[in-house]
């Protein structure tokens, strides 16, 4: 099943045309609108119009249905997307790293207290 163009949104990054999809957990998902085999994605229209995906990773899921078609996230294939995280900085001379290797191995002991 092919989506409709007029079911289709650009990317607001690469402006590539996705369909918007709503997983089982009632979560937003864009996929590409094209249906691929590879895809890890089962989509389908649902009596309402709502274009509804369910993910085929994991141990409990199903093989696609008749009226399902595979489809790939978008976000596996945008051209532009942003970089999760950039690399951090270099530490400054000034600042002291807290690895586990620097850890003392026994606890400290607390001072007598002298009494008198």
């Amino acid at each position: 099943m092919i989506p409709a163009p007029s079911e289709l949104r650009p990317c607001r990054d690469c402006q590539t045309p996705i369909l918007w999809t709503t997983t089982v957990a009632n979560k937003r998902l864009a996929v590409d609108p094209v249906p691929d085999e590879t895809g890890n994605q089962a989509c389908y229209r649902d009596p309402f119009g709502t274009w509804r995906s369910r993910s085929l990773n994991g141990a409990d899921a199903r093989t696609p249905a008749d009226w399902e078609a595979r489809f790939v996230p978008h976000v596996a294939t945008c051209s532009r997307r942003p970089p999760v995280q950039t690399a951090l900085p270099a530490m400054p001379p000034n600042v002291i790293r807290f690895d586990p290797a620097r850890r003392r191995t026994t606890p400290p002991t607390r001072p007598t207290r002298r009494r008198s």
